[in-house]
């Protein structure tokens, strides 16, 4: 197997909402305005409800409340609504896919503190986009899904292998041990699959190795040092860190995201308390 045949394979299964590609296409076109868009979401009631329940999250920390998809637009502008559009729409889209080797939960709680916390470190250090970066974050882990539901024996040889590893090698190396291959290698090529802008694909891709990201540096540094933050609710991981800890970076994100003690705990405490509502946002009913 190879990440794009592993990615081929998840394409069959999960797919994003038909409105996402058509909300993209008039995003892109001035003829249509927000209550052009919001009429089209509106047709979809799971991905409104999700919409509309992180739009009025802490998330945003908006001061009044937003009752339509429209009115969301004109607040939060056409840029912001496509990142959330696109987090909610792959978090509707992954809720098929199921697997024996993780728990589905803990994976999304990592997947969103990791997003969360790319955010955050974008708007403390005002380097580049914090959207992207929080969905960047968000699906930075994708291949994992992909990997543990098409190709199990394989993935469960790389866990056991990273489990037994006495000087904790990453999990990525025992994937590539065993695949050839890691689980970001299936991510970029699932957004590849799914033709999501280059900067996803590059942060998913080189999440574990930010040096090999060219046009989307910055992005790719912060997921990178995001996920590196993220490792205590990481299935698989989880261990006991000092919040004020600074975690080992690649050198080539540490080009891009300078960390101090002060930075690390207001980072956390905020991802902290954001994690568990924008986790019930995401996956709560309706």
């Amino acid at each position: 197997m190879t990440p794009k045949s592993i990615a081929a394979e998840t394409v069959n299964l999960v797919s994003l909402p038909r409105a996402y590609h058509r909300i993209n296409e008039m995003l892109a076109d001035d003829r249509y305005g927000a209550a052009d868009i919001g009429r089209v979401i509106a047709n979809e009631p799971a991905l409104t409800a999700r919409l509309l329940r992180m739009v009025n999250s802490a998330y945003f920390g908006l001061a009044s409340r937003i009752d339509t998809v429209s009115f969301a637009i004109s607040v939060l502008g056409t840029k912001a609504l496509h990142e959330l559009l696109l987090a909610t729409s792959v978090a509707s889209a992954f809720e098929r896919i199921d697997s024996r080797l993780v728990d589905v939960a803990d994976f999304w709680h990592h997947s969103i503190y990791c997003g969360i916390t790319a955010r955050l470190l974008s708007r403390h250090l005002k380097i580049g986009n914090a959207e992207q970066a929080f969905t960047a974050g968000l699906l930075h882990d994708v291949g994992k899904l992909a990997l543990y539901h098409h190709a199990p024996d394989m993935a469960r040889q790389a866990l056991e292998a990273f489990a037994r590893s006495p000087s904790q090698t990453p999990l990525y190396q025992a994937e590539l041990a065993v695949a050839g291959f890691t689980h970001a290698d299936v991510g970029r090529a699932l957004l590849e699959s799914w033709e999501l802008p280059r900067v996803y694909r590059e942060a998913v891709g080189f999440h574990h190795r930010p040096g090999g990201s060219d046009t989307h540096a910055d992005v790719t540094a912060l997921v990178h040092t995001a996920n590196a933050l993220s490792k205590k609710v990481e299935p698989g991981h989880k261990i006991a860190v000092d919040d004020n800890d600074l975690p080992q970076i690649d050198p080539a994100a540490a080009r891009w995201v300078s960390l101090t003690p002060e930075l690390v705990e207001a980072v956390r405490t905020d991802a902290d308390l954001q994690s568990i509502e924008v986790y019930a946002t995401l996956f709560g009913a309706g």
